[in-house]
């Protein structure tokens, strides 16, 4: 079928009409984003973004406020919120990565833990109670590097030096024996009071990476 002068004459337009509206679309997409909460320098919590002692919902909004703020708020043990109260369903297990390392501000009877880079949090809830909170801190650095770390928070965790003894040689024959990829060792629980802090070490076969995550749960 012929194309007629006037058919040619509109569709020479059409890449320039497509242009205007996807330039229209970005200009909005611009002011959306623009004008919402996350553009805020300092947005104001909602209900379903702060429980009402202060400390973050464990939901999918709280999370969302704690990628904003860069503070993750949560108190374990006596004292805490019942689970159901910081969004968390019976024996639920709720899990977030965030946007960038955060800090981690967690609470046991007067004391507060702060825990720096924290990229990662779990938290799992027992017959409407937080059972346990783990973050996962930023960062793969080296075995030395972690064990010297952990060491350094030992007495703040109620952490003797005797759960320390022979991970290094535990390590040793970890690397000499080449079977498995990774190397893991808890240390912990301390005989801390107010909660009981275990450190979940991972040491990467490949690379040598080691990773390091404190999980906190009230004391039984």
């Amino acid at each position: 079928m012929p194309v007629t002068r006037r058919t040619r004459t509109l569709l020479s337009w059409l890449p320039a009409a497509l242009l205007v509206l996807i330039i229209g679309a970005i200009v909005v997409g611009t002011f959306t984003v623009q004008a919402s909460w996350w553009a805020e320098d300092d947005p104001e919590a909602s209900a379903d973004q702060k429980a009402s002692d202060g400390g973050s919902m464990l939901t999918d909004a709280g999370f969302d406020y704690v990628n904003v703020e860069g503070v993750l708020r949560v108190r374990v043990g006596d004292g805490a919120l019942p689970a159901s109260d910081l969004g968390l369903r019976a024996n639920e297990t709720k899990a977030a990565e965030f946007r960038r390392p955060v800090r981690a501000l967690i609470a046991a009877g007067d004391e507060v833990h702060v825990v720096e880079d924290v990229v990662a949090a779990s938290a799992t809830a027992a017959d409407d109670r937080l059972a346990t909170l783990t973050v996962a801190i930023d960062g793969a650095g080296s075995w030395r590097g972690a064990i010297d770390g952990l060491q350094a928070r030992a007495a703040e965790f109620g952490w003797d030096a005797a759960q320390f003894e022979g991970l290094d040689e535990r390590l040793l024959e970890f690397n000499s024996t080449g079977s498995g990829e990774v190397f893991e060792v808890e240390i912990g629980p301390g005989s801390d009071a107010d909660t009981a802090v275990t450190a979940e070490v991972a040491f990467s076969r490949e690379g040598g990476a080691t990773t390091v995550a404190l999980r906190f749960a009230p004391p039984e």
